[in-house]
């Protein structure tokens, strides 16, 4: 394992307090995390190993805590952007006829005391990008294909090495020293494994994919979220999303029966899963998938948010069970 903590070096005080804190990672929370920091006058580097901006609504639910931390970051495009939920529609599997229609998170009258009392739905790459645009007014950019390799730290800062990665595929090697680390690179990521830190819990049975696509369907209205089956046993579920397009929709597959490994690798086959499903035959043509994901829920947590100057964040995914 390797060693964090070593003997602290002669570094003036003055160097410390203009050291920026470095931020891992370039999702939601790290993005609140450097905006945050900015606005209080503190001076942020965002570092992010992918080489372009993720794709995918992923985890697009946003609820109404995350709504009050973005206002009082002067974030109100967030709201405003967002969608309200929409009804949902239960279906037998194969079948468009509707049993029963609910509303998941019944609409409460916001009031001066609680301003942000309802969830909505915002796709990650549009939140992202407006948080990103906030930064840019500060001068803060992402910088995009570079990788934390490895770092130690001692009371004065944390001396950390950076890999950077070129469209042609050459790496260099940056070390810098930054006041605090701030490790937003998930549960995967490199902060995480560097500290040691465990991540406790469990995870779940459930097999679940998470698909952006372009469908075209008769009969099956842009006004509710369509759920087919029974969650989890076997699911599908469609929700209607403008921020892909007029056709676009946000799937999500769940079955506890079978292994569904191959819809991941084969897109014809995940075709004809989501087809059966809604049972229309020809009725349905899925024009496009955009981006597709599939996972194992986990219930876990860290041992510790951090070791001395270096700290892990993170944020949580809640999957709504549509069983009214």
């Amino acid at each position: 394992m390797a060693i964090y903590w070593t003997r602290p070096r002669s570094i003036p005080q003055q160097t410390i307090m203009a050291l920026p804190v470095l931020v891992v990672g370039a999702g939601p929370a790290a993005l609140v995390a450097a905006l945050t920091l900015i606005q209080n006058n503190i001076p942020v580097r965002i570092i992010e190993k992918e080489q372009q901006y993720r794709r995918g609504q992923r985890g697009a639910g946003v609820h109404p805590r995350s709504f009050e931390v973005f206002h009082f970051l002067h974030v109100p495009e967030v709201h405003d952007l967002a969608t309200s939920f929409p009804l949902i529609q239960l279906h037998k599997t194969g079948s468009v006829e509707s049993l029963k229609l609910f509303n998941a998170c019944p609409y409460t009258e916001p009031t001066p005391a609680i301003p942000y009392y309802n969830p909505k739905f915002l796709g990650q790459p549009n939140l992202e990008g407006t948080l990103r645009s906030h930064l840019a007014r500060y001068g803060c950019t992402v910088e995009l294909g570079t990788q934390l390799a490895s770092f130690t730290q001692d009371s004065t800062c944390v001396h950390v090495r950076l890999k950077r990665y070129a469209d042609d595929g050459s790496e260099t090697e940056e070390e810098i020293q930054a006041a605090y680390l701030i490790g937003a690179d998930g549960a995967k990521g490199m902060t995480r494994k560097l500290l040691g830190l465990t991540f406790l819990g469990e995870t779940r049975h459930e097999h679940l994919i998470l698909a952006d696509i372009r469908l075209e369907a008769k009969h099956l209205d842009r006004n509710h979220w369509h759920f087919f089956g029974e969650m989890p046993i076997s699911m599908v579920s469609l929700r209607p999303t403008d921020e892909l397009g007029s056709d676009g929709y946000q799937v999500l597959i769940s079955n506890t029966a079978r292994d569904l490994t191959h819809l991941v690798h084969n897109e014809e086959l995940l075709v004809a899963y989501i087809k059966d499903a809604i049972g229309l035959g020809d009725d349905v043509k899925i024009l496009e998938v955009l981006w597709l994901s599939d996972f194992r829920p986990n219930i876990r947590m860290v041992n510790r948010f951090g070791v001395g100057r270096v700290f892990v964040a993170g944020a949580y995914i809640v999957l709504l069970v549509g069983k009214g």
